[in-house]
């Protein structure tokens, strides 16, 4: 691992999908929204928040808590979510979102504080190609999700195969975690340092505070970070994408295979510094 002595080592966790009673309300459409690119705009406005048309029942058990349950499948349209705490700013929640679909272009946008957030993604094959003319600039994984929030952990299941999927963290508080069980999964998390509204996107990396947890049980798998320093704090020297056989302390492989891929930039990758959409 090129950052180990920059990062620090990443720890295994285990964790599961608790059981939860959901309600169902009608679904929010308005898939227009989320085909409003933002370009990075520092004065973008917000998302429309606890809206999208992803979530087939939502309820809310508690405070700060948001349980998500989505049963669509080879959608038309994007699917699209969301998930905030704000403007309570409720604290210690639990937002859990279960995906059983496949074939779908999902995207998820959060902003919480100090919870944790799990993704059970039980499908496969999915992709935003047939819509890419459409979305807006870097959405080109088949899951996207943008974390913009302080303290959060983000635990991700991977059940099913064939897809890749991007989950882009704006600050260094918030830690994944990464389970692969499927084959021929390309996951990704980039790191963003960035001030409050985007004005200062990126805005550089706090040394030793990045970590994550990564564990591939499935057969050629690949697991990615990226890292964007902006000019405030000093990082090790750029490199371009390289990869190397996944072995601790970058991730724990149980298949064949499986791979870790590592970049250092200073130039943010297109369509990023803001939400997947408005």
């Amino acid at each position: 691992m090129k950052l180990v002595g920059w990062l620090g080592v990443a720890l295994v966790v285990t964790f599961m999908v608790g059981a939860v009673i959901f309600v169902f309300p009608g679904a929010v459409s308005g898939v227009s929204s989320f085909l409003t690119p933002n370009g990075g705009n520092p004065h973008q406005p917000e998302p429309t928040w606890s809206s999208g048309n992803l979530c087939s029942s939502i309820s809310y058990p508690g405070p700060g808590d948001i349980t998500c349950v989505s049963l669509q499948s080879d959608s038309s349209v994007p699917l699209w979510w969301n998930f905030s705490e704000v403007p309570a700013e409720t604290e210690h929640g639990t937002i859990t979102v279960v995906i059983y679909g496949s074939s779908d272009c999902i995207n998820m946008n959060f902003h919480s504080f100090y919870s944790a957030i799990v993704i059970d993604l039980k499908g496969s094959d999915y992709s935003c190609l047939p819509f890419a003319a459409g979305l807006p600039a870097g959405t080109t994984a088949g899951v996207n999700i943008v974390v913009n929030s302080e303290g959060d952990s983000i635990a991700v299941v991977q059940e099913g195969s064939f897809y890749a999927l991007n989950i882009t963290s704006y600050g260094t508080t918030t830690f994944p975690s990464i389970v692969q069980w499927g084959a021929e999964l390309n996951t990704t998390v980039t790191y963003i340092g960035t001030t409050p509204g985007f004005a200062s996107c990126p805005s550089g990396i706090t040394v030793g505070r990045v970590a994550w947890s990564e564990v591939a049980f499935g057969y050629h798998d690949t697991f990615n970070t990226i890292f964007v320093d902006g000019p405030v704090h000093m990082a090790p020297t750029n490199y371009g994408y390289s990869t190397e056989p996944l072995q601790p302390p970058d991730g724990n492989a149980n298949g064949v295979g499986d791979l870790y891929g590592n970049e250092t930039t200073q130039t943010a990758p297109a369509g990023s510094c803001a939400y997947l959409g408005v």
